[in-house]
């Protein structure tokens, strides 16, 4: 499933609180992973996309290199780096320039030596002068390079020893990734409902950490892969809460990345538990990828502890429950035992297809004067409102364009929702949002310029 003509990758490995995450941001050129002064605020591996002098490399992000990992979470961090490790074409060690060498560096770096790839040092924190202190050179490594991540000084320099690591040698064709994504799907919902659980089901490996610990997702994750030769991304999310019930900065740092990943998704694939049913936070959720504009699908997960349920049943008890998504496929899967979970990118990638679809003036205008003639607006001041022209614009969302006659008539919301309905009622429109502008008589749009 994921694409072999991907960039070369450079896993980032250090101990904890050596800025990372900082300089990883620094790099991508985005504030792309949640960084703070606790230690252990990076969980999993995060990737992102750099390019330096025509080349252009994937940096991954690594939670704190522990020589001693404890059980549970702690254990589950330290795995996620050994495969950022095994994933990587080179490795770039970060340590504390001001701390200066500790015993643990040169722990890390005989481990990390063990892989036989490429591999720098880069000494962070070194604010105020720019020069690597002499215990460092005791290391063996060729050209410890300074950089202070928060300033962004020496980082030229380190993106240049990086490149020579990773570019192709002159005459062999550069592994680019050159295909573009087709779509990106945001995998989002409550704290614990099986967000990562899923992202791992679909990528058959253990891209992220899943754990009962509410919140152990905190950035959002990126993977990139192939389906039916489409390359997509998909992107896990932390849980999203009330803000009243975030008090830790970080957590409200996740959020963040949660609400932006909305915003650059094509389709949001809104995760719910059967077990607990629709809760107020689900509602709340829903609500704002509608108003987002997004493509929705609903899943439906934890499939594997309902006894007894038709699918039929779910899907009305869903569309009841959240009747402003009404227009959302409702699909029953477990992350756990697999059951349906690859037919939830199916749903996603119809879903993409549709947004981006052009459906012909004739046939857009056909839809909605039937609907028009079932049951018309009301009138303004005394005259019906006739509908002349219908015009489909894809996008994200969609928005359908009406000229009306006399041009001042008016659509209450209720009408908009009315015709929605008559558009989704069909079923080949399914997950795609729509969006009515009244749109200006040529004659006046003519006398405005």
């Amino acid at each position: 499933m994921h694409p072999p003509d991907a960039p070369p990758a450079i896993a980032i490995v250090g101990r904890p609180n050596v800025g990372k995450s900082t300089l990883f941001n620094r790099l991508v050129g985005a504030r792309q992973t949640v960084t703070a002064p606790a230690r252990g605020t990076t969980r999993d591996r995060i990737h992102g996309q750099a390019e330096w002098r025509g080349v252009r490399f994937t940096l991954i992000d690594t939670g704190g290199f522990e020589l001693e990992a404890g059980r549970g979470l702690s254990e589950a961090v330290q795995r996620q780096v050994h495969q950022a490790l095994e994933e990587a074409d080179a490795i770039l060690l970060v340590c504390d320039g001001q701390e200066g060498l500790v015993p643990a560096d040169e722990l890390i770096l005989e481990r990390v030596r063990a892989a036989g790839k490429p591999l720098m040092v880069a000494v962070n924190k070194l604010d105020h002068r720019l020069a690597v202190p002499p215990d460092f050179f005791t290391l063996g490594v060729e050209g410890p390079v300074p950089v202070s991540a928060i300033h962004g000084r020496g980082t030229g320099e380190l993106l240049d020893g990086l490149v020579a690591r990773v570019a192709p040698p002159a005459g062999v064709p550069r592994r680019d990734g050159g295909r573009q994504p087709y779509a990106t799907f945001a995998i989002v919902g409550r704290q614990n409902v099986g967000k990562s659980s899923l992202l791992n089901a679909l990528l058959r490996e253990e891209r992220v950490i899943v754990s009962e610990t509410p919140g152990t997702t905190r950035d959002a994750i990126d993977s990139r892969l192939l389906i039916g030769g489409q390359p997509v991304v998909l992107v896990d999310t932390a849980g999203l809460r009330h803000r009243r019930k975030v008090r830790d900065p970080v957590d409200l740092f996740a959020m963040s990345r949660t609400v932006n990943a909305l915003e650059r998704c094509d389709v949001a694939l809104v995760v719910l538990d059967a077990a607990q049913g629709v809760t107020r936070d689900d509602r709340r959720l829903v609500a704002k990828a509608c108003e987002a504009g997004r493509g929705l699908v609903l899943l439906v997960n934890k499939w594997d502890l309902v006894k007894g349920g038709s699918a039929r049943a779910l899907a009305a008890a869903v569309r009841r429950a959240l009747p402003f998504a009404s227009f959302a496929p409702v699909l029953a899967i477990s992350a756990k035992t697999g059951f349906q979970v690859s037919r939830s990118l199916t749903l996603a990638l119809a879903v993409t297809r549709r947004m981006r679809r052009l459906l012909g003036e004739a046939e857009c205008l056909a839809r909605l004067r039937a609907a028009w003639a079932a049951h018309p607006p009301p009138r303004t001041r005394g005259r019906a409102i006739r509908l002349q022209r219908a015009r489909w614009v894809p996008g994200r969302p969609v928005r359908v364009e009406l000229g009306l006659a006399p041009a001042s008539g008016l659509l209450p919301a209720s009408y908009h929702h009315y015709l929605q309905k008559a558009l989704h009622a069909q079923g080949d429109l399914a997950g795609v949002p729509i969006r009515f502008l009244i749109a200006e008589p040529p004659a006046r749009r003519a006398a405005s310029r």
